[in-house]
């Protein structure tokens, strides 16, 4: 087995898709359907079927918890703009009702 690390920085158009074919694969493309290069991760014969579900569901765990990790920052950003913009139309108002002007 080799080891290394390697970093693809992922395009909005970035895919996965796999098969389960003598040596279950997944592919992520970072750029996309056919834009050039892709990531192939093979899962070896010498596992059995169970273990190659268990390589499989580690891996789709991994991806969800990343997932769910942007969706909550996502949405922290989303908060803070709302409430800034709340905060800035109250500002406003106040200055209304003061009768300032800027």
């Amino acid at each position: 087995m080799s080891s290394y690390n390697a970093t693809f920085f992922l395009a909005a158009e970035a895919t996965a898709h796999g098969n389960a074919s003598v040596h279950p694969v997944l592919y992520i493309e970072p750029d996309g359907w056919s834009a050039g290069g892709r990531v192939s991760l093979q899962i070896p014969t010498s596992l059995t079927q169970e273990e190659r579900v268990q390589v499989a569901d580690r891996i789709l765990a991994g991806v969800a918890g990343w997932r769910d990790e942007i969706v909550a920052n996502a949405e922290q950003e989303r908060t803070a703009a709302n409430e800034l913009e709340a905060a800035r139309a109250e500002i406003a108002r106040l200055k209304a009702e003061a009768g300032e002007t800027s």
